[in-house]
């Protein structure tokens, strides 16, 4: 960003052109270079990757089928069912032994794979055996039916789609990991769908629901545009299931459910009615989007390198340390002719992601924007993890009025900040809303606005909101995305926190002086560390790195308190973090610490994966400072003067090939 101050511990000089012959203690002393921010030119972009998944060329229809009856039992896949001769009946044979709270009911709805007809017997009064009947051949359906899944079992998907039975789902999986997917189609329109992914495990997490996006990349934009779902994060995998619902719209009423007892409480199927609307098609095009945002070797540590925004702003995290990757930004920013009001979002998708990973969600939320929607950017200017990290978002300046792409019928004049995460019940913690607060504080006062004033929009129209084009609004200058959209968003919890933000802005907090001093810890961070301890600590006897933190103390010792596990690094290595500085591996085995000014140089270089590579020893010390060498280059630190040199490796090697030449074979004469 523009004339951000920066930091003195990272106003550091870099070494284009020396003299071979100059000593090497005079380095640390050329501070004659000229201090500049080293925050954004030496960082690397970081390309997300992305599959797109035609939904109808996916893996056949899963039956979740513990979920649908409670019992310990595989998935099943409809093309199973469709291809096994099932008996008319099954029997229950007598003293069936049933889960705790399990009971085998007087009846049951007759169809697993047909959603119509009758209840049957399933044993006799006073029985404790009997028989269950199956349609076994879907063909064999009653005219206007079809095979659909039925829904899944009660809390498995919200109240409003328990009485769409029907729903698909998806199975799809690749070998490279991803970890943020979304949805697009020609049309959306009353279409549902949730996502859940496989987890480490082999288990399979909750659902989530998706959202529709505004998918108008600017308020004059055609309508010939791409429908899609907000970009759902579910953590790193390598295998989603997707449900779907779609209904149509023209459908006439469902008919009541039959008053039969189900297996599992209040999911009934549906009988035929006719006209019976299409629930199981899939929408035209549904295509699921993979999202694998990549690794950033600084992904861990931007709030060490954030800077400062001018005027007593809080720090961000610029675009270049995020790893935005520019190429994909395919259009100049638009800039209208001042700020109006800020609209507060949120991203949705799932809240227990780490600090390391929000820059990867970033990206992937960046190019999911930029290239599947076509709206050449990110669309929100900013957003706030849930660990108080604000990120800059659009480009153009986060202090001029930037146009966004954020809320349908309400981008102009108005800046777009989103909370990262689900906040339709749980509430954005203290730190997020501090942060969130204290950038529209410093936002609206670079505009001249009150955020606790009102003011006066005029609608651009749009399906998005339902205000009509030219119809002019009466908003707070700081206002959700639901008072002027069709959605739920920033959803209920973090709506309800709406006047706090407010307050947060008015009262011109700085987040500058919070970070002076060691945030508390809450109770779920604080299980989070004694996971991660404990996982580490049973490391020791398999990896170095481990064994390294072990043996210096673990927790108690320099390095302090774990704050990753052991990842892979370039050239294949491995590091990982800790409260105090970064452990590295070498492919040959070599284990090395990079601590405190070195470290925070070698992070905005781009760390293993940047300019300098692996390293190759501790700190050492030299005249007046420390020095570390790595793989192509050394960092030398001033004690005296606090500044970090970069010694490129070609000088290095240079340096010492003169050194360890002969002064007889250097004065002889040529021939």
């Amino acid at each position: 960003m523009p004339n951000r101050k920066p930091k003195r511990s990272y106003v550091l000089p870099v070494l284009t052109t020396l003299a071979v012959t100059a000593p090497l203690a005079a380095l640390t002393l050329s501070d004659s270079v000229g201090y500049r921010p080293a925050n954004n030119s030496d960082l690397a972009a970081v390309p997300a990757r992305m599959a797109e998944v035609v939904m109808n060329s996916a893996p056949d229809i899963t039956l979740p089928v513990r979920e649908l009856t409670g019992l310990d039992l595989p998935d099943l896949h409809l093309s199973d069912l469709r291809m096994l001769p099932l008996p008319p009946s099954v029997t229950v044979p007598d003293g069936l032994t049933l889960p705790p709270g399990v009971e085998l009911p007087d009846e049951i709805p007759l169809p697993q794979l047909n959603n119509s007809g009758p209840s049957v017997p399933a044993r006799a009064p006073g029985q404790t055996g009997g028989s269950i009947r199956f349609a076994a051949d879907p063909t064999q359906l009653e005219p206007g039916t079809t095979p659909d899944t039925p829904a899944l079992a009660p809390g498995a998907i919200p109240a409003d789609l328990v009485d769409q039975v029907g729903a698909q789902v998806k199975e799809l999986s690749r070998d490279t990991p991803f970890s943020v997917v979304a949805l697009t189609a020609q049309d959306l329109v009353n279409t549902k769908a949730m996502v859940r992914a496989r987890q480490p495990n082999g288990t399979w997490g909750p659902w989530y629901e998706t959202e529709p996006v505004d998918t108008r990349r600017t308020d004059r934009s055609t309508a010939d545009r791409t429908a899609g779902t907000e970009p759902i994060y579910v953590g790193s995998t390598t295998a989603v299931q997707i449900l779907v619902t779609r209904k149509d719209a023209a459908a006439a009423p469902k008919a009541p459910p039959p008053p039969s007892l189900p297996l599992a409480d209040p999911v009934q199927p549906v009988p035929a009615a006719a006209p019976r609307s299409d629930i199981s098609a899939l929408a035209p095009g549904l295509t699921a989007v993979l999202i694998d945002p990549g690794r950033g070797a600084i992904d861990g540590a931007l709030h060490d390198i954030a800077s400062a925004l001018p005027g007593g702003g809080p720090n961000v995290i610029s675009r270049a340390q995020w790893g935005a990757d520019e190429s994909i930004r395919c259009d100049e920013p638009t800039y209208d002719d001042q700020l109006g009001g800020v609209t507060v979002h949120h991203t949705a998708g799932r809240n227990d992601y780490g600090k390391s990973e929000s820059a990867g969600i970033v990206r992937a939320i960046y190019t999911y924007h930029a290239r599947t929607l076509g709206w050449c950017d990110i669309g929100y200017n900013a957003m706030v993890d849930k660990y108080g990290q604000i990120f800059e978002g659009r480009a153009g300046g986060l202090d001029r009025p930037v146009q966004g792409a954020h809320a349908g019928g309400f981008n102009e004049n108005t800046a777009g900040i989103a909370l990262m995460g689900n906040h339709e019940s749980e509430t954005p913690s203290n730190i997020a809303l501090e942060a969130v607060g204290n950038f529209i504080g410093w936002r609206t006062r670079v505009a001249g606005l009150d955020p606790k004033g009102s003011t006066t929009m005029w609608s651009e129209g749009t399906e998005f909101t339902p205000y009509a084009q030219g119809e002019s609004v009466r908003l707070p200058v700081v206002f959700a995305h639901r008072d002027v959209g069709n959605t739920s968003c920033p959803g209920d919890a973090a709506y309800d926190m709406m006047d706090r933000i407010r307050d947060i802005a008015a009262g011109g907090g700085d987040t500058r002086q919070q970070d002076s001093a060691t945030p508390r810890r809450s109770a779920a961070e604080l299980a989070e560390l004694a996971a991660l301890t404990a996982r580490l600590l049973t490391m020791v006897d398999d990896n170095v790195i481990a064994r390294h933190w072990s043996e210096r103390g673990g927790p108690d010792g320099p390095l302090g308190d774990a704050e990753s596990e052991p990842m892979p690094a370039a050239n294949g290595g491995q590091y990982a973090r800790f409260t105090n500085g970064y452990v590295y591996t070498t492919a040959d085995g070599g284990v090395f610490e990079v601590l405190g000014a070195i470290l925070d140089r070698f992070l905005q270089l781009g760390g293993d994966g940047g300019a300098l590579g692996l390293p190759l020893t501790n700190s050492y010390p030299v005249p007046d400072g420390l020095r570390s060498d790595f793989q192509n280059g050394s960092l030398i630190l001033n004690e005296l003067t606090g500044i970090v040199t970069t010694v490129l490796k070609t000088y290095n090697d240079t340096y010492e090939q003169e050194m360890r030449r002969d002064p007889a074979e250097a004065s002889a004469p040529g021939p």
